[in-house]
């Protein structure tokens, strides 16, 4: 486990790696508790809503491999995107 993956807040449920030093589409996915298709999107784009690769990855076969310094940075993205919008749903219903 590195670094930046031990402070991580909550910790990642990832225990051994597949691969050391990369992320696979489906560890990705179960780790932020989302479908492998949404970090496909996020790593080719999704051409029918015209939106970009946000996710780099190479593409090993038939398998995608995130590199583990990016896979990380995304999780705390993602995550914080959750939580905003979490936080959003909150105040409207309070309101």
């Amino acid at each position: 486990m590195s670094q930046a993956e031990k402070e991580i807040d909550p910790q990642l449920k990832r225990g051994k790696p597949t691969i050391p030093g990369y992320w696979s589409v489906e560890e990705l996915a179960t780790e932020l508790g989302v479908t492998v298709r949404k970090i496909q999107y996020d790593i080719k784009g999704n051409p029918r809503l015209k939106t970009q690769s946000i996710l780099k990855a190479y593409k090993i076969g038939p398998i995608f491999l995130v590199p583990e310094a990016d896979a990380v940075e995304y999780i705390i993205s993602q995550r914080r995107k959750s939580q905003k919008k979490f936080t959003n749903l909150n105040r409207k219903n309070v309101s």
